[in-house]
């Protein structure tokens, strides 16, 4: 396998030769700014100082922000960044270079030149669902794994954290301020951005300047800990102002609640950012944050927001299939200012017996001259479940133009730990949008079977499934060889011998999935029995397969299999 293949995001300009360098020995040096990415390689490879074989790491801003050349040769390997980040993120490329297999060698880099450098200024990902929060040591590999990827931002706004939202005027509690302290020192040491949110909109009198002063205050808090950047969120709340002094302030008419917004976020920057040399401007989130359509909130936001104020907005909807590039101007121009993304994707938190283990699909590609400054993804309750999703986030913001969901999937799948000995289930739970077909495949072959089985090459709908369907392995779609009875046969046995004893922190998130998925493939199984006249297979025990498999809280296909099962039973005269 190319060893480009274990590389994510994709790399701008890659060439890989044939020979490789070893790297049992090699001597690490590096530009005093660039200590970080120093310091990656040194605690992967380790520093042999007296070794003959050198990586050196250089700074040179002749290169696009974050970007980064690499040259790996016989005597060693030059890592060039533009900045340190880019010397972090060559540092990355090298060890994905080294983590890959080798047959021929022990941990070693192919000869290459590498050049390559972001489309997005801003690529990371927005902690902001409903539900437990992440634990931690969630957040911590999280940061660790933004780094790998090259996701440059981290966005601290659960929702259920009390002092982020409903109790937002406290002062964090010591334990929890110093586990804020470790996550930005964690962050700085992986290149990771950490933005500290703060959601007031539940009760804030926003003309209060006492409520402006405990706002500052929380900030100052978490100031000293080590954050230096900043959000104000404005999301699911009312959208009229509901205190009397605002109203007075802002007046009542339609949209006045922007004012009180934009009010709030100048105060913001003008005595807080400003008297404290904040590097980064403020970002906020609208109440009015989906859709493109201008409103009377909109009108008043964007003529009253500082300038420099980033608008986050979650596309034509809250949760979406597919953004355009015309959405994103029309997002921009309706709030008057620059946009990033909020991407509720793949978040689960309005369906919790759900995942999203696919890849990110629908956004367009073709984004020159688009007021977009980037994504930010909303992922899952489920922190390692939700890096296969993450992981093509990151491949996608990277490099707009080489991105293709199905490639950049294998290569999540690969490189997540666990996730090829789950294959099966996260090919099934792999559909997006949350209202899509969650198996065109299986939905196919289903139909395929229930039209006397129909083989794949003659099934016009089975055809359709197939060219929809992406599975992570690559050999997805039902135009194999053989009947789609058997066919489907496979694929559903497939999903009954899932291990119940993976060790990963992924499989342990996927737990009550497991056997979700035995139960619903066992009815599949039973019902593709008694349609095919399996001998002792009765509608009886087919009624009891389904009652098992629709038991369980976790939805495996439960919009694929039950409807299969129960047309199987109606053709044999129960109906279920």
């Amino acid at each position: 396998m190319d060893a480009l293949e274990w590389i994510v995001p994709c790399p701008k300009k890659a060439t890989i030769g044939s020979e490789h360098l070893v790297l049992s020995a090699c001597r690490i040096t590096g530009d005093p700014a660039a200590v970080r990415a120093v310091a990656a390689l040194t605690t992967a490879l380790g520093d042999a100082a007296a070794a003959s074989l050198t990586i050196d790491v250089r700074l040179d801003a002749e290169l696009p922000p974050e970007g980064y050349t690499l040259s790996a040769g016989p005597s060693g390997a030059v890592i060039t960044g533009a900045d340190p980040a880019g010397a972090f993120y060559g540092a990355q490329t090298l060890l994905a270079l080294a983590a890959a297999p080798c047959e021929t060698h022990g941990r070693c880099v192919p000869e290459c030149d590498v050049r390559d450098w972001p489309d997005l200024p801003l690529r990371g990902t927005i902690e902001g669902f409903y539900g437990t929060p992440w634990s931690h040591a969630e957040r911590m590999e999280h940061l660790r794994f933004s780094g790998r990827h090259k996701l440059n931002t981290y966005v601290y706004a659960p929702k259920d954290d009390p002092f982020h939202r409903e109790r937002w005027r406290e002062p964090y509690p010591e334990e929890e301020l110093a586990r804020l302290g470790e996550l930005v020192a964690e962050a700085a040491a992986q290149h990771v951005r950490f933005v500290f949110a703060l959601s007031p909109g539940l009760s804030m009198v926003y003309s209060d300047p006492a409520e402006r002063a405990a706002l500052r205050a929380k900030a100052e808090q978490v100031w000293e800990a080590g954050v230096r950047e900043y959000a104000l969120l404005f999301d699911d709340i009312p959208p009229e102002l509901g205190h009397e002094p605002d109203k007075a302030a802002f007046g009542t008419a339609e949209g006045a609640s922007a004012s009180a917004h934009a009010a709030v976020c100048r105060d913001f920057a003008e005595h807080f950012l400003a008297p404290h040399g904040a590097d980064r401007p403020l970002t906020m989130v609208p109440t009015d944050y989906a859709g493109t359509a201008r409103s009377a909130y909109r009108d008043r936001l964007a003529a009253e927001l500082p300038a420099d104020v980033l608008v986050w907005w979650t596309g034509s909807d809250i949760v979406v299939g597919a953004i355009s590039a015309d959405d994103m101007r029309a997002a921009a121009a309706s709030y008057g200012h620059r946009v990033a993304l909020w991407d509720n994707f793949p978040v689960n938190d309005f369906d919790f017996a759900r995942v999203f283990l696919g890849p990110l699909i629908g956004r367009s590609t073709e984004l020159d001259g688009v007021p977009l400054e980037g994504i930010t993804a909303n992922p899952m309750v489920e922190a390692a479940a939700s890096r296969i999703a993450l992981t093509t986030v990151a491949d996608y913001a990277w490099h707009l133009a080489a991105y293709d969901p199905a490639r950049s999937h294998e290569r999540a799948v690969r490189l997540v730990p666990g996730a090829t000995d789950l294959l099966p289930l996260v090919e099934a739970c792999s559909s997006w949008p949350p209202s899509a077909d969650q198996s065109p495949e299986l939905t196919a072959l289903c139909t395929a079977v229930l039209e006397n089985g129909a083989a794949p090459e003659d099934g016009a709908a089975l055809q359709a499934g197939a060219d929809g369907a992406g599975g992570a392995d690559g050999a997805g779609g039902a135009g194999g060889a053989g009947g789609a009875g058997e066919r489907l046969r496979a694929e559903l046995g497939r999903l009954a011998a899932l291990p119940t004893d993976a060790p990963s922190a992924l499989a342990r998130e996927l737990a009550r999935w497991v056997p979700a998925a035995h139960d619903m493939a066992a009815a599949g199984l039973a019902a593709l029995d008694l349609l095919e006249g399996v001998e002792g297979r009765t509608p009886a025990q087919v009624t009891e397969a389904l009652t098992r498999a629709e038991a369980h809280e976790a939805n495996v296909l439960r919009r694929v299999i039950p409807p299969f099962v129960r047309e199987v039973l109606t053709r044999a005269g129960t109906p279920s």
